[in-house]
């Protein structure tokens, strides 16, 4: 086939379109090189659905503790065995509603009762020695006053002879012989007197002694046989408080101990709430603050209360909280039932805040991803808060009013600088 010429002009035009093309690729590639130097990683993606999404807002922000719990009796005791024994009958049941002479169960011990028969007859012969001792020291008594009316006479008599003896003698008639055997008869016979006196007085405190000792001795044996007395009574084992039974330990046969637990009364009179909060939201729970009381019953009204005690101790991830409610419960109100409390920490006029990011803790930073602000992305803030409720958290810096945040859980994209939301 002949070669044919090509015209210079077309070998010009020809040549133009080469090099636009090659210029027309170099400079897409050079975009492409720019576009993928200057774009952001992609990062890793979350389904919407999957996240929780919050939003800042600017208000005030009640600070409020939610915990559940249960109604506690204010009084409870367990009711013991005052005496060994063996359960005869077991006449309670748990829920049972008792009185302070509700018997809760009946013991048997033969050898209590036979120390109550011996005691008797101790108390009875003591008082029976004490009656004779009583009438003997009488006697003597008797006997000594007697012995003093005696020697009284006596000495009478003889002060009488010495006084007409002595005139008989200033006339001569007796001799002085006489004279003085007669006074000195009567000095002693005077002296007789004084020394029965002091016998009689003696013997008086000596009386006195001995009745005492005799009725201790009485006394003594009596408590003995009051206290055999309550041993036996004790067999009859009662409440002694009104209120309801809330556990009971025996069954009859069974045999009891000194002390062995026998049955568990509560007190319907007065009862408190045991809030069970969170260990990471107590610390800013103190006594006297209001709480909100929601009761598990048909009753729609709220109760109020105020916090009478925080444990210092954490069980199971939970601090125990009291409550005393205000005024009187309801009538359908009972031990252990289910009960919801609101306390009330502090009321913030005007703040930031948002709900609370999992893993939040008060007074605490932690890193929130926020979205972009078409919504498709979401990228790390450090965010710093303050007070905290259950629901809520204040926030310190990091967030404006109207930014939305991811508050669930993270973990997944922790650390990357940018998140896809689809």
């Amino acid at each position: 086939m002949p070669d044919v010429a090509i015209a210079p002009e077309v070998r010009r035009r020809r040549r133009l379109k080469r090099y636009a093309y090659a210029g027309g690729t170099a400079v897409g590639v050079l975009g492409l090189l720019i576009w993928a130097l200057t774009r952001a990683p992609a990062g890793p993606s979350a389904q919407r659905s999957d996240l929780w999404i919050a939003t800042v807002h600017q208000g005030p922000l009640p600070i409020v503790v939610s915990a559940t719990g249960t109604f506690q009796p204010v009084v409870e005791r367990w009711i013991t065995a005052a005496t060994p024994g063996v359960v005869e009958t077991v006449k309670v049941q748990p829920g049972d509603q008792v009185k302070p002479d509700t018997v809760l169960a009946t013991l048997s011990n033969p050898s209590v009762v036979s120390a109550l028969v011996q005691a008797r007859a101790d108390v009875a012969n003591a008082e029976a020695q004490r009656a004779s001792q009583h009438s003997e020291l009488i006697n003597q008594f008797l006997n000594l006053e007697a012995s003093l009316d005696s020697a009284r006479v006596i000495a009478e008599t003889a002060a009488l002879k010495e006084e007409a003896e002595r005139s008989l003698l200033s006339q001569h008639i007796v001799s002085t012989l006489d004279y003085q055997t007669i006074k000195l008869q009567a000095e002693q016979d005077a002296k007789l007197v004084t020394l029965t006196k002091q016998r009689v007085a003696a013997f008086k405190q000596s009386m006195v002694a001995q009745n005492q000792a005799a009725n201790a001795q009485v006394a003594a044996l009596k408590a003995m046989l009051s206290n055999r007395q309550q041993q036996v009574d004790a067999l009859r084992v009662t409440a002694n408080l009104e209120g309801v039974v809330q556990d009971v330990a025996i069954q009859s046969g069974q045999t009891l101990v000194l002390g062995g637990n026998i049955a568990r009364v509560a007190s319907l009179k007065q009862l408190k709430v045991m809030l069970q909060v969170p260990a990471n939201q107590a610390g800013e729970v103190a006594v006297g603050q209001s709480v909100t009381l929601e009761l598990a019953t048909s009753s729609t009204q709220d109760l109020n209360g105020k916090v009478i005690r925080v444990s210092p101790a954490v069980t199971n991830g939970n601090v125990d909280v009291d409550v005393m409610p205000d005024g009187d419960l309801p009538a359908d109100t009972r031990p252990n039932l289910a009960v919801t409390g609101q306390i009330h920490i502090a009321n913030i006029a005007n703040t930031t805040y948002i709900q609370r990011p999992a893993y939040a803790n008060p007074d605490s930073s932690m890193t929130l991803y926020r979205l972009t602000a078409g919504g498709s992305d979401a990228v790390p803030v450090s965010v710093r808060f303050g007070a905290a409720s259950d629901r809520y958290i204040q926030v310190l810096s990091g967030l404006t009013p109207s930014d939305q945040v991811i508050v669930s859980d993270t973990s997944s994209f922790a650390g990357a600088k940018r998140v896809n939301v689809r």
